[in-house]
């Protein structure tokens, strides 16, 4: 798993957090605190491989970076459908995303997953498998933007919500 801050070519930074698989069930998960991330202030990217050994009925958290509910900047849930729900605060909601309904994880298949937020473009994409599959533009451009915060990034975990069964590499 890999963060971008994505500021300028000559100054991106990034952090790897993950570089082997490693296996997170509801139990065994990753928090990172803030500190431990590059510095966010416009634009975001976020890549990983996921793979799920397991799914109930319930919503999964992937990953999740906020002390709130109501901050949520990134988020990756996934729906007792196996779809992923990629989630965001934007000003004025803080609950903004992308329905991926037609995307639904299959079990026992590594998947790669590209996450990216830009507050000069007003948008947010998302890829599967090297593919674009989804994307949400902000229509309010003068008054909107991404919300980002200062919380700390849950990786398989969330305030309340199960994390998800398989392996992030």
């Amino acid at each position: 798993m890999r963060i971008n801050n994505n500021m300028k070519q000559e100054q991106r930074k990034y952090r790897e957090l993950i570089t082997e698989p490693t296996i997170f069930t509801p139990e065994h998960n990753r928090i990172i605190s803030h500190a431990e991330l590059p510095v966010v202030k416009n634009e975001l990217s976020i890549t990983l491989k996921i793979y799920l050994e397991s799914h109930g009925t319930e919503w999964y958290t992937v990953f999740y970076k906020g002390r709130a509910e109501n901050s949520r900047t990134p988020a990756l849930w996934l729906n007792p459908n196996k779809i992923p729900c990629p989630r965001f605060s934007i000003t004025g909601n803080f609950d903004a995303g992308i329905n991926m309904n037609d995307y639904e994880f299959l079990l026992n298949r590594w998947y790669h997953i590209a996450y990216t937020l830009s507050n000069p473009d007003k948008r947010m994409n998302y890829y599967i498998d090297g593919e674009w599959v989804g994307s949400f533009s902000m229509t309010n451009i003068q008054v909107e933007s991404f919300i980002f915060n200062d919380g700390p990034l849950y990786i398989g975990k969330h305030l309340d919500w199960k994390g998800f069964t398989g392996q992030i590499r």
